[in-house]
């Protein structure tokens, strides 16, 4: 027997090799990319594994499911194919048995058959015929005539038999009229036939001589076969046909000699008996029931191999999870150690080093990238110090460049006053004007000007302009008063108007009209330049207006070579209007060849710049 001392220091024992064990494990997911590669990777696994072995219980869930509903919905079917052919049979057999070219012959003939009461049979062999002949279901009608013991026979004509002690002709009378399923004996073979179902009435109920004359059917028993095999499943799926008193009427197996299915409710499923899957349907017109009876193994014979198929996906992925962890831990770790000691030159500003590379998979991209870094902070490095001479040259330059401005207005200015002391006014007057233009287009060195300061500028230009062309135009402003402290960019208008002057005015001679116009409707501001000149030919308004339409869309337009001088200023201010509006900025050119010319510059109110700033 173990002492009590002994079992505690065996447990102290077993306490501390689990500490020792969960110490070592620790430090090796510590200090192993590969125990933590594997375990990752495991990680990784357990949700397929999860994910697979539940697919595996909800796809053998889906299929008995769908297995039970397809079956039922097929005896359903069926069943209802069989009731409608039940129906048929009532519905046949109450005509016949009412039919009046039948029922008085069989009342009148005698006991002892006449010669005329030989041709009235036949008379009732052919109507019967004919019946037969529209109605495939059936294998036989008869009559049996009860006075002369006379069965009459669609198959076999008419012959005497003894009938009073058969159960046949028992059961038919005690049921007064109604339709009786009688399942033939091998006795009854001669009068029913063979594997044959009968279905039999009284053809004279209300006969007050109480004769007991028979209409009987039969069907053979492989057409009902023929209905319910369309239920069997495989090859080795039985289905069996019961009549609503729970006799076994036929089935697919051809033995008949068991009834232990029709212990099943109707509409039960999955009871398994003997390794076998149980439906059982049974009709609620006619009572009939169908029992399809199927191997279990059949059914999960698939499910079961994708089950086996998965398991071994999920040993063969386990066996590659830890092959690739050990796979990648060995590709990786070398080329991330030469990584780091890369790393480690360039913090110490060693741009001069450069990794050795003899990969081409990611790492190998990586290892070269890293030397494209390094030799692009060189190339950086010395880019700062050129960018930084280059911006010293470039403010010398712009200091340079505000010169020519102020000497061009000092030129000017003494253009004038030369022209003053030799009292050459009109001279002066457009050095005048052309200064106070050039003043205004160059000066403060702003990129908008508000409407009224346009037009302002503009006038000085125009007065240059009608002193060269000694008054040809006229010229007229529409301004509106909203639209005069709107701020627009300058030098728009001046390159419409030019063109209006150049190609339009001057050529119509005397008479002619300069109207520039502004206006707001609709959130958009508009500038138009009018003339009466000599317009534009139907060709050359298309070209322009098509140029004018590439741009507005992105297009890199490409005009003539010829055209490309006249058209300068429209695209040159229409590129202008573009990169500083928006797609919101239009222009639109309207003529009419000899009478006018208007061109419209339409803006987006919400992108003109406020006076204020």
């Amino acid at each position: 027997m173990v002492s009590r001392p002994a079992r505690a220091g065996s447990a102290r024992g077993g306490a501390e090799v689990m500490r020792k064990s969960l110490r070592f494990l620790k430090n090796m997911y510590a200090q192993r990319i590969q125990v933590r590669l594997s375990i990752y990777f495991m990680l990784i696994l357990i949700p397929l594994v999860a994910v697979s072995l539940f697919a595996n219980f909800r796809s053998t869930n889906i299929l008995e499911g769908q297995t039970s509903e397809r079956t039922q919905n097929s005896l359903l079917s069926i069943l209802q194919n069989i009731d409608m052919t039940l129906q048929n049979m009532e519905d046949l057999s109450g005509l016949i048995s009412t039919d009046y070219s039948i029922k008085p012959v069989l009342h009148e003939a005698h006991a002892v058959l006449l010669t005329s009461d030989l041709y009235s049979f036949y008379t009732i062999m052919e109507r019967l015929g004919n019946i037969m002949a529209i109605n495939g279901s059936l294998q036989e009608i008869s009559i049996l005539h009860a006075s002369s013991g006379t069965l009459l026979s669609t198959q076999y004509g008419g012959r005497k038999v003894d009938f009073e002690e058969e159960p046949w002709f028992q059961s038919t009378v005690a049921a007064r009229g109604k339709l009786v399923l009688y399942l033939p004996q091998p006795k009854d073979a001669d009068i029913l036939g063979s594997d044959t179902v009968a279905f039999m009435r009284l053809m004279d109920v209300d006969n007050q001589d109480n004769t007991s004359n028979i209409l009987m059917m039969t069907m053979a028993k492989e057409r009902l076969l023929d209905m319910i095999r369309g239920a069997q499943l495989t090859s080795n799926t039985d289905v069996y046909l019961y009549a609503q008193d729970g006799r076994l009427l036929t089935g697919t197996d051809g033995v008949y000699d068991t009834d232990q299915w029709m212990e099943l409710k109707a509409g039960q499923v999955g009871r398994t008996v003997d390794g076998k899957l149980v439906w059982r349907m049974e009709s609620a017109e006619s009572g009939w029931s169908l029992v399809l009876v199927q191997p279990q193994a059949e059914l999960y014979k698939e499910s079961r191999q994708l089950s086996q198929f998965t398991n071994l996906i999920i040993l063969i992925s386990v066996i590659l999870a830890l092959l690739i962890s050990l796979g990648v831990y060995k590709w990786i770790s070398a080329p991330l150690t030469i990584l780091l000691h890369g790393m480690k030159q360039m913090r110490l500003g060693q741009f001069h080093t450069r990794l050795p590379n003899l990969r081409t998979d990611e790492l190998g991209a990586l290892t070269e990238s890293f030397n494209q870094m390094i030799a692009e902070q060189q190339l950086l490095i010395r880019d700062v110090y050129e960018h930084q001479l280059q911006l010293s040259k470039t403010e010398l330059k712009f200091l340079h460049s505000q010169i020519n401005p102020h000497f061009l207005y000092n030129t000017l200015d003494s253009i004038y006053w030369t022209a003053k002391n030799y009292e050459a006014d009109e001279i002066s007057e457009m050095v005048l004007n052309l200064s106070k233009f050039f003043r205004l287009s160059l000066g403060k060195g702003r990129e908008t000007f508000t409407v009224e300061e346009t037009v302002e500028h503009l006038t000085y230009y125009l007065k240059v302009q009608q002193f060269r062309f000694m008054g040809l135009f006229s010229i007229r402003f529409e301004i509106e008063e909203s639209t005069r402290s709107m701020c627009v960019l300058k030098l728009l208008l001046q390159p419409i108007v030019e063109n209006a002057i150049l190609h339009g005015l001057e050529k119509r001679g005397d008479g002619g009209e300069l109207i520039i116009a502004s206006a707001t409707r609709n959130g958009i501001l508009s500038l138009q330049v009018k003339d009466n000149g000599a317009g534009i030919s139907e060709e050359r308004l298309r070209y322009i207006v098509s140029v004018i339409e590439g741009m507005e869309q992105g297009e890199a337009s490409r005009p003539d070579e010829r055209n490309e001088e006249e058209l300068f200023g429209l695209r040159n201010v229409l590129s202008r209007m573009k990169l500083y509006y928006g797609d919101g900025a239009k222009l639109r050119i309207e003529s009419e060849r000899g009478k006018w010319t208007i061109v419209t510059m339409i803006f987006p109110i919400d992108r003109l710049e406020d006076k204020s700033a």
